[in-house]
């Protein structure tokens, strides 16, 4: 299978189907894990160096998460940045807790349990909104329809 990594999670060109997005959440899902695994191992789940840590992996990880939100905003009709809100949300979160606002890891306060709440509402919409819903049928203002292109 010869399948284009490189627009997948580094150009917001375009549309793409649910079929390629869930590949590239999955890609996303397994590098962090594996980078999560070796931070743990090396500095422990919970420390300050090791909080540190994740939180730039999120950052570097951001722009390809957004790239391939942007392209399943687009394919549902909607504006690509609309992929920036829960990346927004998700960085915004980690950063309030590495700074130790929303309680301890292990022990959260109010705000850390409101944040995680509301941490799962834009979870839950972005599975619904790009993993679940169908892209728009036939050709639309950012290209043509990705799962069935003869459609117009």
């Amino acid at each position: 299978m010869n399948f284009d990594y490189n627009r997948l999670y580094l150009t917001t060109d375009g549309r793409i189907g649910r079929q390629d997005f869930w590949i590239g959440v999955v890609g996303l899902l397994v590098v962090g894990i594996v980078v999560s695994l070796i931070l743990a191992g090396l500095f422990g789940m919970v420390s300050f160096v090791a909080r540190l840590l994740a939180f730039i992996v999120q950052l570097a990880f951001a722009y390809p998460a957004y790239c391939l939100m942007a392209k399943r905003f687009q394919d549902r009709d909607k504006p690509g940045n609309y992929a920036g809100i829960p990346i927004g949300i998700g960085l915004l979160i980690t950063l309030l807790g590495l700074i130790g606002l929303t309680g301890s890891p292990a022990n959260p306060n109010s705000f850390g349990w409101l944040l995680s709440l509301v941490n799962l509402a834009v979870v839950i919409w972005i599975v619904v909104e790009l993993g679940i819903l169908r892209g728009s049928i036939g050709d639309n203002q950012y290209g043509g329809d990705p799962v069935n292109p003869t459609a117009a």
